[in-house]
């Protein structure tokens, strides 16, 4: 067993642990050099409940395992090759509030931060209650099992299996983004359905049931200026194993009660989020959590594979009306599932496993014609913003008729 070589990290004992989940959240990896002193002083604990913490570096932009050799082959049921795994691969991305480690079975895994008291306790409930029984068994509960829940003083920590990132290569072909969406509508139902609202739906809280060795995308080439070429076509992955997503970070999220109408709830939006966030979710009045879940899913499909959005019959419709500006006209997560599986078979047969990659660079604004935007905007009583948007909807019409400017829209 080969041991990586880091520097000597000299602590001072007088630092604590940050004052609250909020102060540990805002240590940057990349803005704070001492972001993972937190962990060093619990380096300790964690050793001894069993997890051999990973090591992190001064505005790192990676954290080192605790030694080059590959984690275990067994690891959680997770699919994967984990055999010869390149050394780059051990490393992880630097987070705040999470850090890998080792079990003492040598498998990856994942350390969170919770909560601290009260602070993140709505997300400890969330965590304790997808992994109780019955629920944890259900076939339709995907987010990422929770192996064990640790305490320090009035801190709280979940252990989880390390996943691969949903985004870690493009979608190959238009099947698979097709079983994507059906797998995160199917998800976001599940939860709905036990009255829990994610909140925060975006690429980075979806990761796979895989963990290992993820073909490469580029070849050598000398001749290249960039000193390499990317291969084309690029290595199949996700249809070498039967792939499941799962949904994890439920720090936004809220619980309601299980007889509670999901059109009746409501709560107020967290400061912070994703750019492709509805409108509501930008203002500190209360609304329906469960509509802004359906609108932000609907900007991850269109901004990740819009050419089969626009492929595929029915689609297209389904995500303008879960896009919709009024949070009212939005389906219900499981209303949009049943009209995605209702047209997911139409898409072109003889294109379905055509070659292509679908990544997600943006999240652009679902297209709808200018009468439905207006009428959604007048429904919610947005009088100055229905004004400035016919303004600018007329003055792109003028231009395209003068020639001087592509029509925007539909």
């Amino acid at each position: 067993m080969t041991s990586v070589v880091l520097p000597v990290v000299n602590r001072d004992e007088s630092q604590q642990l940050p004052i609250s989940l909020l102060a540990w959240r805002r240590l940057h990896p990349l803005l704070n050099e001492d972001w993972f002193w937190p962990w060093e002083s619990l380096r300790e604990f964690f050793g001894n409940s069993g997890y051999a913490l990973y090591y992190g570096r001064n505005q790192g932009l990676f954290c080192d395992p605790p030694d080059s050799s590959p984690p275990s082959v067994d690891s959680f049921g997770l699919f994967g090759d984990r055999v010869d795994f390149p050394k780059h691969q051990l490393k992880m991305e630097p987070y705040p509030l999470a850090m890998a480690a080792w079990d003492s079975a040598n498998r990856d895994v994942v350390i969170k931060v919770v909560s601290k008291g009260d602070e993140g306790a709505k997300e400890l409930e969330i965590l304790q209650y997808l992994n109780s029984e019955p629920l944890r068994s259900y076939a339709g509960n995907t987010t990422v099992p929770i192996l064990d829940f640790l305490h320090f003083d009035d801190w709280r920590f979940a252990v989880m299996p390390r996943c691969d990132p949903s985004d870690s290569l493009p979608f190959r072909d238009a099947g698979e983004c097709l079983e994507f969406s059906d797998q995160i509508l199917s998800a976001l139902a599940f939860l709905h359905n036990h009255r829990i609202a994610h909140l925060d739906i975006s690429n980075e809280n979806i990761l796979l049931n895989h963990r290992g060795q993820i073909p490469d995308t580029t070849d050598f080439c000398p001749e290249s200026p960039y000193g390499f070429v990317a291969i084309w076509p690029p290595h199949p992955w996700r249809s070498t194993f039967p792939v499941q997503y799962l949904l994890i970070d439920f720090g936004y999220s809220v619980r309601f009660p299980p007889d509670a109408p999901l059109s009746a709830c409501t709560a107020v939006p967290n400061s912070g989020g994703r750019e492709h966030r509805p409108a509501e979710a930008l203002e500190s009045n209360p609304c329906n959590p469960f509509a802004v879940d359906v609108y932000q899913t609907a900007r991850l499909f269109y901004g990740w594979f819009a050419d089969v959005v626009h492929s595929t019959p029915g689609f297209l419709e389904l995500l303008q009306d879960m896009s919709s500006f009024n949070p009212a006209r939005r389906p219900s997560a499981a209303e949009s599932l049943a009209r995605f599986r209702a047209f997911r078979h139409l898409f072109p047969k003889d294109q379905l496993h055509e070659v292509h990659e679908y990544a997600l660079f943006s999240f652009p604004l679902v297209p709808r014609p200018h009468w439905v935007m207006v009428r959604d905007l007048l429904e919610c009583r947005r009088w100055y913003f229905t004004f400035d948007y016919i303004t600018h909807a007329l003055k792109d019409w003028v231009l395209h008729v003068l020639g001087r400017k592509p029509k925007n829209g539909p």
